[in-house]
């Protein structure tokens, strides 16, 4: 929430909780309603550029979005995807191939050797 700098404190430290539990995780800081500032910037309680220096140092990725108007949630989800696909890309290029030499198959089955 952009109007409420506790909830900054609240998302590093969920933030902290995660990188704990998920070593490597994408993370995608998302402020929420971008809106009230358009109203009153006053209302901003979460400093901009704090949170792009925290977003820079966690290597997450940062949107100010609104719920109410749709701002930037489009973005959010688009941004998500594309690197859900990069990620399963990169993933399957660098998989090591190899044989499991475990594994039964349906041609061993008929071999010489089984009648």
């Amino acid at each position: 929430d952009l109007t409420d700098s506790s909830s900054f404190q609240r998302a590093r430290f969920w933030v902290n909780e995660l990188q704990n539990c998920e070593e490597g995780c994408r993370i995608y800081l998302c402020g929420t309603k971008s809106d009230l500032l358009e109203e009153d910037r006053r209302k901003r309680g979460v400093d901009f550029h704090d949170v792009q220096d925290y977003a820079d140092e966690i290597k997450a990725e940062l949107f100010e979005t609104s719920s109410k108007t749709g701002q930037s949630v489009d973005e959010l989800f688009q941004k998500v995807a594309e690197d859900y696909v990069h990620f399963s890309a990169f993933q399957v290029m660098t998989e090591e191939k190899g044989v499991d030499l475990g594994q039964r198959s349906g041609a061993y089955l008929y071999s010489c050797c089984h009648h």
